[in-house]
């Protein structure tokens, strides 16, 4: 029935099989045949594609690699021989893996069986030499560690094999030398992070020997780098770029580099760059930026780098004057640093640089709204102290966009609005100021000297107020000149606010009293007598101001005096001695009234009275003088005391003999007399007052001896 049927016996399906097998047999054998041929005649590549098609069929089932296992085994080992050849260490490592997983695979399939001797022999050197393969790879790629293990398993195998053993030596020779090479490098760390780089040098020199002697690239590529890293330290950025070049050199080698290697040859690039940039080789320095960007896209781990890239770029286009391709590169910067979580200050650098660019391009207006935008997310982590110092370049580039000479349409308004901001914020920064700090914030108020403010708005002369006091608060703390040109500035804005026109009447008004209580400020403090009569005027109108300030008793009590001396030293006796009896009454009030200050106050009161002929008063105040503690060592009130009594008799002779009109002045108009007093008066008055009031209070003094 089954031969009628036309069905297969199992006779013939076995000889069917039989049939196939060997076709199969004489194929891969002539397969294999054709590949040794080409691999003695050098061929490597067309050897290296047949043996992998004959693996593929050798390898499709389990049961034909168990009836090939020879060929198979052959293949393998063959298939090692040739990347071996052709130096393609890395396959090899991959290759001979995958040969060890097929030798364990029909290792496991053959079973427990005892194998004879001379079999299990040839498997033992087959092994070793799998493994030798694997290990020798390892070495020529400098991983010795890995290559010390297979080249252990491989001696194992087969300990006679003189090639493992010779090849085995050179690996320990190289540990060794790899182990020198790690002290050196250590040294050099250590000895750069003393600041002994020098010696550093040298030390990386001795590893680099060592290394080129291994013939292990990613080794000698890292000295490399070190060395570079030694060399911009010392600022010799010529040796640090040829190193850079060398370490990128050795890193690139491969026709296919990882990510790894790709973002190692980013970080290299970036480091030359900036040695380009300091060696003012901007082209260079931009063709390597270049460079950076095309690679970029293969270092997915430098992606936070990519603002601070097209920033580096844009810089060096501005510095070479390539405006265009400034603003391109700054742009793309500006945008990925602003999208970036935490590159705030990338992206206030690139904005700073981008407004330049765009000024350079007369796009002022772009520039202006740039910075507005970016101002604004500064402040709100103006905490930062890098963010700080990145917000005022941006304020200042902010005012420079409108200096007149720059943007025509720049307004004073907007002047006095962005130079207000700017200068809250320098004012705002805390520490010690030096001398740049000072250069910008006068700056900041560099507007005040050239602005009329009697003709600006009440809007305007408000801003431009605020700017000049603080112009003022920054020059008083200075040398003396500047305190002149502080009270010549403010003297300056109360002349103009004369001027009719400008700010509304109160507007005017309550400028006027913030200028006047700043100047009173100012002259309180100064050791010189003023000699600026416009100061003066102001400082006595001032004096009306501070009448209507709560808290501005003190002042007055240092104020009063100054005037009073003015006046005396005027001839305006009367005057003086309406601001002495003033400064008197406050003095007697004050809860917190300074005894010397009353003393001296009282002392004045009673000269200008004598020399007023109120001699009644003078007496009065006499013995409120004697009544303070101060006046017991006071020597120089006896000198007083005997005037207000000569004068008292004077006075009481003149009465009796009306014709001698003069006698007062006649009887002690000696010349060594009146020196002698206005000698003690100065001693006494310096002695409380300092050298300024001294010199005034023996004015007063020759006054009334005269």
């Amino acid at each position: 029935m089954a031969g009628k049927s036309g069905d297969v016996t199992d006779e013939e399906d076995m000889d069917v099989d039989v049939d196939a097998q060997a076709r199969l047999q004489n194929v891969t054998l002539g397969m294999k045949q054709q590949a040794d041929e080409l691999l003695l005649a050098n061929k490597l590549d067309k050897a290296l594609t047949l043996y992998r098609e004959l693996l593929m069929h050798l390898t499709r089932s389990q049961v034909t690699l168990l009836q090939q296992r020879e060929l198979a085994i052959s293949c393998h080992m063959n298939v090692l021989a040739v990347l071996g050849k052709a130096k393609r260490w890395s396959s090899v490592v991959t290759e001979a893996s995958e040969a060890l997983n097929v030798f364990e695979e029909l290792q496991g399939a053959q079973g427990a069986t005892d194998i004879p001797f001379e079999e299990q022999q040839r498997e033992n050197v087959v092994l070793a030499r799998a493994y030798y393969f694997r290990g020798f790879a390892y070495l020529k790629l400098g991983t010795f560690q890995p290559a010390q293990q297979d080249f252990r398993r491989a001696l194992e195998l087969n300990p006679e094999d003189e090639t493992i053993q010779n090849d085995y030596k050179e690996l320990q020779t190289a540990l060794q030398a790899e182990q020198r090479v790690k002290q050196f490098l250590a040294t050099s760390m250590k000895l750069f992070q003393a600041g002994n780089y020098k010696a550093a040098v040298e030390a990386c020199v001795s590893a680099l020997r060592e290394s080129q002697a291994l013939q292990k690239t990613e080794l000698t590529g890292l000295i490399h780098g070190n060395l570079a890293a030694i060399y911009v330290k010392i600022k010799d950025d010529a040796k640090a770029i040829d190193h850079y070049k060398r370490t990128m050199l050795l890193t690139r080698c491969g026709d296919k580099p990882t990510a790894a290697q790709n973002e190692r040859v980013y970080d290299i690039l970036d480091s030359l760059a900036g040695c380009y940039s300091r060696k003012r080789d901007y082209s260079s320095a931009l063709s390597v930026i270049e460079d950076q960007i095309k690679l970029f896209p293969s270092c997915p781990d430098r992606n936070d780098r990519e603002g601070m890239m097209y920033l580096n770029g844009g810089r060096i286009c501005y510095t070479m004057a390539r405006y265009a391709q400034a603003e391109e590169h700054l742009e793309k910067g500006y945008r990925v640093s602003l999208k970036a979580s935490n590159q705030l200050d990338t992206a206030l650098n690139c904005a700073y640089w981008l407004s330049k660019a765009y000024a350079k391009n007369s796009k002022i207006e772009k520039a202006m709204e740039t910075l507005d935008t970016t101002i604004s997310e500064a402040e709100k982590e103006a905490n930062a102290a890098i963010i700080t110092d990145l917000l005022e370049k941006l304020l200042l580039a902010r005012l420079d966009l409108l200096n007149p000479e720059t943007n025509a349409s720049a307004t004073e308004c907007d002047l006095f609005k962005d130079q207000q901001v700017l200068l809250n914020f320098l004012k705002s920064k805390e520490g010690p100021r030096n001398e740049q700090d000072r250069s910008e914030m006068l700056r900041a108020v560099a507007l005040t000297d050239c602005v009329n403010i009697g003709k600006l708005s009440s809007c305007d002369a408000t801003s431009f107020m605020k700017l000049a006091l603080a112009k003022v608060d920054m020059t008083i703390s200075q040398s003396s000149a500047d305190r002149r040109d502080a009270k010549d500035l403010l003297a300056k804005l109360l002349l103009d606010l004369e001027v009719p026109g400008g700010a509304d009447p109160s507007c005017r008004q309550h400028l006027r009293a913030t200028a006047l209580l700043k100047l009173a400020d100012v002259c309180i403090d100064d050791e010189d007598d003023e000699s600026d009569e416009d100061v003066r005027k102001f400082l006595e109108e001032a004096v009306d101001v501070l009448h209507d300030e709560d808290a501005s008793k003190a002042q007055l009590g240092v104020l009063l005096p100054k005037i009073g001396r003015w006046r005396a030293a005027g001839g305006n006796l009367v005057g003086a001695e309406e601001v002495l009896e003033e400064t008197v009454e406050l003095l007697r009030n004050a809860s917190d009234s300074n005894s010397d200050r009353l003393y001296e106050a009282l002392v004045g009161l009673c000269v200008v009275q004598i020399r007023l002929g109120m001699l009644e008063e003078a007496a009065h105040v006499m013995k409120e003088i004697e009544a303070l503690p101060v006046a017991q060592n006071a020597n120089e009130l006896a000198i007083i005391k005997d005037r207000l009594q000569a004068a008292v008799d004077a006075t009481q002779v003149k009465a009796k003999e009306p014709e001698k009109v003069h006698m007062f002045e006649k009887q002690h108009s000696a010349s060594s007399s009146h020196s002698f007093l206005c000698g003690i008066s100065q001693v006494w008055w310096g002695r409380w007052c300092g050298p300024l009031i001294a010199c005034i209070a023996a004015v007063a003094v020759a006054l009334f001896f005269a």
